[in-house]
């Protein structure tokens, strides 16, 4: 019975752990389709390096977002710590790539499926 229900905490992990992955691509995926929709319909004008600009300044531009944006830039410092520290305890493949995964995708994505691929590596070395 014991057994059991560890094996239903890992696999309820790794759900949760895949979700937030999932939901990490396509919540903030809806925003920049958004801006996106704002550029082409020209309520955001200018050189693609205006737009491009003016997307990032709009993380700024009020203090909620000001809040949000500076708590998001400390989190992601202490996230890629804990990226560089399990993945070096845990000897997981390709952890780095987690980093630039970040910044291409969203941060929650990367978290996501650092996480996710963590807690199979967890998995795994319990199983030996």
């Amino acid at each position: 019975m014991y057994f059991r229900e560890i094996i239903m905490w890992l696999n309820l992990r790794l759900a949760l752990y895949g979700f937030t992955c999932f939901a990490g691509l396509a919540w903030p995926f809806y925003f920049i389709v958004k801006f996106a929709n704002q550029v082409k319909d020209g309520i955001v004008t200018g050189s693609p390096l205006e737009i491009g600009q003016n997307f990032f300044n709009g993380a700024w531009s009020t203090p909620t977002s000001g809040f949000v944006s500076a708590d998001t830039a400390v989190l992601l410092i202490a996230i890629f710590i804990f990226y560089f520290v399990e993945g070096k305890r845990l000897k997981m493949k390709l952890w780095g790539l987690y980093f630039p995964i970040t910044f291409l995708i969203s941060l929650a994505f990367s978290f996501g499926a650092f996480m996710f691929m963590r807690e199979k590596a967890l998995n795994a070395e319990s199983q030996t």
